[in-house]
């Protein structure tokens, strides 16, 4: 049973921004373009449509309350990966906990070999899109075959009268090993400085936020490359402790889900957004609360058996105000 969030007072005056990698929300389709086999109902997973629309109800759930102790409401923004496709982007947005929060979304279908793809939600009362494009990553292996990863995702609109540029992504995992594995992350930041070159180009005073699952730490040279060569400033430097993480991996918290942004938000001006805080949304009810690995993210499987969880990852959110 989820208890209700705390009711705060709206503050029409701050907008949150966040970023959930939601761990494998597929349908129950079979898409034989797609690695989907493990989320069937005849699958090893017995991925049924109860625990579906249980998924469904907890992302939404938590998705809704991101930031609500700053803002009194939902965010206006939320980047989102490892979504199968649009069918279940639509499911969710319609869910029990989302349903009256006016969001749409943008999604593009990626060559990823997984079948997930990145996504971005937005509120239409409050962000109005005025354009969006999808940047294909190809890799080389190093045997000379070809790769794909999760796209890039570009969106560009209107927050509260104010141009902003969102970029959202999912780099490669670590899989093979994070040495065996840079160059495949590498590439995803070159395309990002691709990106951001061009709308600085259009616009030099462009504000921009750069939000994703990098599977690589605020340190490590894909990000700190942005951050140095283009002007961002990344919140999520700080976050991190021995105790606190938005990702846990052999008993060690990684901040890997990051949220950057342009200096420009640390202008001052009338009616203009700021960079007011940042943090990891690792609410208790998104927790274990018992056992080994008690305070690690409520995930939906722990291999193949079902937990009934949210996500593997928590939730990561900044507080723009004006």
């Amino acid at each position: 049973m989820i208890e209700p969030f705390e009711d705060i007072p709206v503050r029409q005056d701050m907008q949150a921004v966040a970023f959930y990698n939601v761990e494998n929300l597929f349908d129950l389709k079979n898409n034989k373009h797609k690695h989907d086999s493990d989320f069937l109902p005849g699958s090893i997973k017995k991925w049924t449509q109860k625990r579906y629309h249980n998924k469904l109800r907890k992302i939404g759930y938590a998705i809704s309350n991101i930031g609500r102790r700053e803002t009194g409401k939902h965010p206006a923004l939320v980047g989102l990966a490892e979504v199968e496709n649009a069918s279940v982007l639509k499911d969710l947005i319609t869910s029990k906990h989302l349903k009256n929060c006016n969001y749409n979304y943008i999604h593009f279908e990626s060559k990823d070999e997984r079948g997930i793809d990145v996504a971005l939600l937005y509120d239409t009362k409050t962000f109005k899109v005025t354009h969006s494009e999808a940047f294909v990553i190809v890799l080389t292996e190093p045997d000379g075959s070809t790769d794909y990863t999760r796209d890039v995702l570009l969106v560009s609109g209107i927050l509260d009268n104010e141009n902003v540029h969102v970029i959202v992504n999912h780099w490669s995992s670590r899989r093979e090993g994070q040495k065996e594995t840079d160059y495949k992350r590498l590439a995803s930041s070159k395309k990002v400085s691709d990106i951001i070159e061009t709308l600085k180009n259009k616009n030099e005073d462009a504000k921009i936020l750069v939000l994703g699952d990098f599977n690589d730490t605020p340190q490590n040279l894909s990000l700190k490359r942005l951050v140095d060569d283009y002007g961002l400033y990344n919140p999520m430097e700080t976050l991190r402790s021995f105790t606190r993480g938005t990702v846990k991996h052999r008993r060690q918290w990684f901040v890997f889900d990051q949220i950057l942004v342009s200096i420009n938000f640390f202008k001052s001006s009338n009616n203009e957004f700021e960079f007011f805080k940042a943090n990891i949304f690792d609410e208790a009810f998104l927790k274990l609360f018992k056992g080994p690995y008690k305070g690690s993210p409520y995930r939906t499987y722990a291999g193949p058996k079902y937990t009934g969880g949210y996500s593997d990852h928590f939730p990561v959110y900044i507080i723009l105000k004006k």
